[in-house]
């Protein structure tokens, strides 16, 4: 009668396991949602690639300039970017630590610099390198989200962690039940 807690937990798992997996599953799916609605609540505009073009900035934030294409290209990597004020004040840019990118079947976006959009109004974006005229590429301006993405990635990991260990218990405590018997 001297069982550890984890013996104890294991015989009943059965009748457990099925609402830990249940929230296991349902706090996958939150998160998963969340990530998605992170990124669609920092994208700021798209706009084509051009050589020279006015953008225009509603408030004064920290925007992440991303560049968008077809995949398994390293396009990118040649393409340099410049944003000044209408007046000509340069706005500074950093190239972000990590060169994040997002892929769908056909397209990546990956973002490349930082910058502080000091007030609203309109900007000059200037861009030079090969390909700059290619129709397929555009520029991407994002609110910066790279700690909530990394912090719903962790709780994607989790909840699968949870939901995949759940569920392999309870089966191997259905088989072992249904050996029992």
């Amino acid at each position: 009668m001297n069982e550890s807690a984890f013996a104890t937990l294991y015989r009943y798992w059965t009748w457990i396991g099925i609402p830990v997996m249940l929230l296991a599953l349902t706090a996958l799916v939150l998160a998963i949602l969340r990530v998605l609605a992170v990124i669609k609540k920092a994208h700021l505009f798209r706009v084509p690639l051009a050589a020279r073009q006015v953008v225009q900035f509603t408030a004064a934030e920290r925007v992440i300039l991303s560049l968008e294409g077809p995949r398994f290209t390293g396009w990118w990597a040649r393409v340099d970017f410049q944003l000044a004020a209408v007046n000509g004040d340069i706005v500074a840019g950093r190239r972000t630590l990590f060169h994040a990118r997002t892929s769908g079947i056909s397209r990546t976006r990956v973002e490349l610099l930082e910058y502080a959009i000091p007030a609203p109004g309109q900007y000059v974006l200037c861009a030079t390198g090969p390909g700059v005229a290619d129709a397929r590429q555009a520029v991407v301006f994002m609110r910066p989200h790279m700690k909530q993405v990394v912090a719903c990635i962790f709780g994607i990991l989790l909840s699968s962690m949870v939901l995949i260990t759940s569920l392999v218990f309870f089966l191997l405590r259905l088989l072992e039940a249904g050996t029992e018997g």
